[in-house]
């Protein structure tokens, strides 16, 4: 079969060229009733793409899930529509209720991960929120992450993306600039995972990833934050809605001889902090020993 002959690599990139093709061709659909269809499709093609144990039914499950998803999201009035039963991509709507973003991952044998998503606008709110520009219903988002130069000082876009599974969206403003802080994880590879916050904006009607807001009083201002660690550690990466703290762990090496090797890095049990101030996160001076209730 030609499955059986095409790699890993390869397959996953025909995946994000069908993401596109279906997107941008496929005619909109008019009934709502289709949804749920849609939706109990889905539902199997995701436990497949996520939990089959042969790799080449996890993607080819995975190129299926992207075909049915993007004829699904055509349908007028899906916005709206909570695929509640999907329980193995992770939906996030913006606070404003102005887009959401919908992220998943495929694993390889190779103990690595493949990451897709897609930004799915609110055709009643967009223009309102972000200009008067013609948005296109939904922004497949391509994972470049292993290419990417520089990339904790780098603007990228939709079709290079620095992928990660989100799983909070903070929103917020500046100077009449909509900012969406994104926490997500990336399960890097058999000896390390990252947790990352990257910053969505819109610029010229277009979804555009990383902005000089973090400030870690570092030489540079950061443009996303990516930490990695051991893959035997769980480290915290978090937003107090209370407090409006963006809260992260601190990561220290087991040893001195093992400083620069993220495989050998694990949380100590304390925290740094950001505040949104001035269009920025600022890291504050205060460790935190305990976290705010």
């Amino acid at each position: 079969m030609l499955l059986n002959r095409i790699t890993p690599f390869l397959l996953i990139a025909l995946l994000t060229i069908n993401f596109h093709v279906y997107a941008q061709n496929q005619p909109e659909l008019n009934s709502l009733d289709s949804l749920k269809d849609f939706e109990i499709r889905l539902s199997g093609l995701g436990k497949e793409m996520i939990l089959n144990y042969d790799e080449q039914t996890r993607l080819s499950s995975g190129k299926n899930f992207i075909i049915q998803l993007s004829r699904a999201l055509k349908v007028t009035g899906s916005f709206n529509y909570p695929f509640d039963s999907l329980k193995h991509v992770n939906i996030l709507n913006a606070p404003d209720q102005s887009f959401r973003v919908i992220t998943w991952n495929i694993a390889t044998d190779d103990e690595k991960f493949r990451y897709f998503g897609v930004i799915q606008m609110n055709p009643e709110l967009a223009n309102k929120i972000h200009g008067s520009y013609p948005f296109k219903n939904i922004y497949p988002l391509i994972d470049r992450s292993d290419s990417a130069n520089n990339f904790l000082f780098t603007e990228l876009d939709a079709n290079h993306w620095f992928g990660a599974t989100y799983y909070k969206i903070i929103q917020t403003k500046f100077k009449k600039q909509n900012y969406y802080t994104l926490l997500g994880w990336d399960g890097a590879d058999k000896n390390s995972n990252k947790k990352i916050a990257d910053v969505l904006f819109f610029k010229d009607g277009l979804p555009k990833f990383g902005a000089p807001i973090f400030d870690l009083k570092r030489k540079q201002v950061f443009y996303r934050m990516v930490f990695e660690y051991s893959n035997a550690a769980s480290m915290g990466l978090k937003y107090n809605e209370k407090y409006k703290y963006l809260l992260f762990e601190n990561l220290v090496p087991n040893k001195d001889a093992n400083i620069g090797n993220p495989m050998f890095y694990f949380p100590d049990g304390s925290f740094d902090y950001c505040l949104w101030k001035d269009g920025k996160w600022i890291k504050q001076d205060k460790i935190l020993e305990m976290l705010p209730e």
